[in-house]
């Protein structure tokens, strides 16, 4: 079973003094109109008037003090106990707070949130031609341009950039351990295999190859003769250094060249290796591995924090000029979609999706308005519902009273006649 909600706090209801005022006033006047009908039946019984003058005194006091009293009562079982009495089927409103609460969120859930006449609103606002004909305003685009400009300082204080950077990468961290990264590797890598830029790289590389085996000759003679016997002389040393590297670097050459053997077998394991990383392998796992950690935290963290710094000193610096370029920028963006917005079908394109999203986000705006609304009122103070219910609405009970003791005399009055005449 849940727990009862918590008495919520309400605000102070001093706004509505006058209102407190005037319900004591209505109160005072219909207490003075069935203090006269009593002080007219006292006076019909005191023997002062003519019996006939007295009887009919009588007969309006009486009717209007019973209409007076009933509608005393009515009007007081609606807030509280009449006299303190327990009398069954009173104090209406507090034994029914919770009733009525549902009972009001009810009523503005279905008069007021109904998904196809707010939609119908929506659509007669317009909100597009509004927005258009608001930016085709010279000094509302200037407005809204010195608004966003001056937005800006505020988002790029130097307190949150650590806020942004930390976002930055834990979101890209996140990403990257749930992202599957072998098609966008694969893709990646067609796209350099069909470029123009491939062939260069090749050369490149195969060139700087060549050139580190030509700059290590030394270092390979001395290994080839700590390897060899001792007896083995030094000019076959050199020699065979010499073959191993001179085969080595005509292995270079070839795969440099797209029309050797080595080098069409290189291509043709270059254009086989994206199915190969799709398809999984120990060679795509590794290559995997060495994105994530170049893309990782740790590698392009520093970078996300120069990046941040130098455009956040880059966009105050320019905003402090009075020919800056993003105040420009800004104020083509505006001017731009004003421009747009003078267009039907564009408008229209801008009225439907803000249609749709607005039919999107109507259930749980309801559900959470309902929600809202009763779990307000039923959190509330019974005592204080009671009271601030009564305030608003109390003023024109009172006059129920002062009718209901107006009519009863007149309808006194008038059987009194009624009777005389039939006799």
């Amino acid at each position: 079973m849940a727990e009862p909600a918590a008495p919520v706090t309400l605000p102070p209801d001093d706004g509505n003094a006058a209102l407190v005022a005037e319900l004591r006033h209505y109160r005072w006047v219909a207490g003075g109109c069935l203090a006269m009908a009593a002080a007219g039946w006292g006076v019909s019984h005191a023997g002062l008037l003519s019996p006939g003058v007295a009887a009919g005194l009588r007969a309006v006091a009486e009717a209007g003090m019973v209409g007076g009293l009933a509608d005393w009562f009515a009007v007081t079982a609606l807030f509280r106990r009449p006299l303190g009495l327990p009398i069954p089927h009173t104090a209406l409103v507090p034994r029914n707070r919770d009733r009525i609460a549902d009972g009001i969120a009810t009523y503005i859930d279905r008069e007021f949130l109904e998904p196809t006449m707010l939609v119908e609103q929506v659509r007669r606002m317009d909100p597009a031609a509004r927005i258009g004909r608001l930016l085709d305003d010279p000094q509302t685009r200037e407005r809204l341009t010195a608004l966003l400009i001056g937005a800006l300082p505020g988002l790029l204080r130097p307190d949150h950039e650590a806020a942004v950077r930390n976002t930055l990468l834990t979101a890209m961290a996140r990403g990257m351990e749930l992202a599957d990264l072998r098609p966008v590797l694969a893709q990646a890598l067609r796209a350099l295999l069909r470029s123009d830029n491939l062939e260069p790289l090749l050369t490149e590389l195969a060139d700087r190859l060549i050139d580190f085996v030509h700059t290590r000759r030394g270092w390979l003679e001395e290994v080839v003769a700590g390897r060899t016997r001792w007896w083995m002389p030094s000019s076959v040393d050199k020699s065979l250094a010499n073959t191993m590297t001179e085969a080595l670097l005509g292995h270079l050459y070839d795969l440099r060249s797209p029309h050797s053997p080595a080098g069409q077998d290189l291509r043709r394991w270059l254009e086989a290796l994206p199915a190969e990383i799709e398809q999984g392998s120990p060679l795509a796992d590794r290559l995997i591995a060495a994105a994530r950690r170049l893309l990782g935290p740790d590698s392009i963290g520093p970078l996300i924090g120069d990046l941040l710094g130098g455009l956040r000193q880059a966009i105050l610096s320019d905003m402090a000029r009075d020919d800056g370029r993003i105040r420009e920028l800004v104020q083509g963006f505006v001017g731009s979609l004003g421009q747009q917005l003078a267009d039907p079908t564009i408008r229209g394109r801008v009225n439907h999706s803000v249609e749709q999203a607005f039919q999107a986000a109507i259930p749980r705006w309801r559900r959470g308005i309902h929600r809202f609304i009763t779990g307000t009122l039923k959190a509330q103070d019974v005592g204080e519902f009671t009271r601030r219910l009564e305030t608003r609405v109390g003023r024109d009970l009172q006059f129920i009273r002062i009718n209901g003791t107006i009519l009863g005399a007149m309808i006194g009055g008038v059987l009194f006649a009624l009777n005389g005449w039939l006799g």
